[in-house]
């Protein structure tokens, strides 16, 4: 008997090429994360190049399936968390009063996402899938990190840098480029410090090199934050170079804090804590109108001493519960409590590449736990998607480490 959390793997030699292809195509999905700001029109339905991506890949795996038989995705620990967030966004959709607005945004960050994490799970069933998918998602987040690395090296020739928004390529503000990298960046760490091979280690650092760099190039505060988790969390799970980690975190943080333009930036600290909290003190006052609900999905307007209109509360517990109501907050922390519990309980017992993932995707979960505190991760179409990627690779790893339960005679 088969453990309802522990799918049994599919074989090999029974794969059909339409099961092949969707899992290449959910390699591009993952790589092409970015490609969201590519938008046209089916007519009067918007879409983007990401989504297109997702719903190639979903109707190839479900074709695949369906000709197999099988009519329903692969049971997960995380099946009632995820009906309770599809459930509490679809009344957000009701609630909300822009409902074509909201559909979309149901459509893009819950539905489209959640089957990404579905498909994923199916698909990752061995050590050679888990790769691809990470080198997948290295070569996608390197090469956007590249981008807007050359748009600040231009930006800095000409000196065109504006501290307070930093130049970046394609998704118009750096805080979002930042949030983006949380992710890379911790997986990179993960198989710099934990890949069996020296081959995956170099890979590691080199993807740690240009993401890293180019969240710095962010100048992002909440960034900064975050990368301050990644470094804690590596403190306290690398016991023997645990010392050599933090000396080497503090020795960085300072000669970081020297660079002129950074610390030109850190010196707002103060005024930007200022201003968090009076977006935070006007959303807990929408909160309390609509405690249950939410103002439903797209909703939230708020403007920011009266001329910056913010579209989310800076908080990505606020956000979940002024968008989706208190159903989708409690349903995103079931799922966060899931993972991070489960995760760190399989941590020590998985072994081989797939301990290196399972580090960095558990990494990547604080890292946007921290950077939540004071933005919103996950709200956007590229962060929605690599939530649940990041979901599906702790699973599969976990998943991994599982030995198949013996059939009873």
């Amino acid at each position: 008997m088969i453990p309802r959390d522990v799918a049994s793997p599919a074989e090999g030699s029974r794969e059909t090429t339409l099961l092949r292809l969707s899992r290449w195509a959910l390699l591009a999905t993952i790589a092409g994360l970015p490609t969201y700001v590519v938008r046209w029109h089916y007519g009067p339905l918007p879409t983007t190049l990401l989504e297109t991506l997702i719903l190639v890949t979903v109707a190839l795996y479900a074709v695949a399936r369906w000709r197999e038989g099988r009519r329903r995705p692969v049971a997960t620990p995380l099946d009632i968390p995820i009906v309770l967030l599809l459930l509490a966004g679809a009344i957000a959709v009701v609630v909300a009063k822009d409902h074509r607005t909201a559909l979309g945004l149901y459509r893009a960050y819950f539905v489209e996402a959640a089957a990404v994490f579905y498909v994923a799970v199916d698909l990752i069933r061995r050590t050679e899938d888990t790769k691809r998918l990470v080198l997948a998602f290295a070569i996608g987040s390197s090469l956007f990190a590249a981008l807007n690395l050359i748009v600040f090296a231009r930006a800095a020739i000409t000196h065109d840098i504006h501290v307070g928004i930093a130049p970046n390529a394609l998704y118009g503000d750096s805080n979002y480029v930042a949030m983006y990298l949380d992710p890379p960046i911790a997986l990179a760490a993960g198989l710099a410090l934990f890949a069996g091979t020296p081959r995956w280690r170099w890979i590691g650092v080199a993807w740690l090199a240009i993401v890293g760099a180019a969240m710095l190039a962010t100048l992002s505060k909440g960034g900064y934050l975050a990368i301050g988790g990644l470094a804690l969390v590596a403190v306290l799970s690398v016991r023997r170079w645990g010392a050599l980690i933090l000396v080497g975190a503090v020795a960085a943080a300072l000669l970081l804090v020297r660079v002129p333009i950074v610390a030109q930036r850190l010196s707002s600290t103060d005024i930007s804590i200022g201003g968090r909290l009076e977006i935070y003190r006007a959303t807990l006052q929408m909160i309390r109108a609509n405690p249950i609900f939410g103002v439903g999905l797209g909703g939230y307007s708020f403007q920011f001493r009266g001329s910056i209109p913010e579209v989310y509360p800076h908080d990505i517990w606020l956000t979940f519960w002024v968008e989706v109501g208190l159903l989708g907050v409690i349903a995103f922390a079931a799922t966060l409590a899931i993972l991070l519990w489960r995760g760190a309980r399989a941590w020590r017992r998985v072994q081989g590449f797939e301990r290196s993932v399972l580090w960095g995707a558990l990494a990547a979960l604080v890292m946007w736990i921290v950077h939540g505190v004071v933005d919103s991760p996950y709200w956007k179409n590229d962060m929605s998607v690599e939530f649940w990627m990041l979901a599906a690779l702790i699973i599969v790893c976990i998943r991994m480490a599982t030995p198949a339960a013996v059939p009873r005679a």
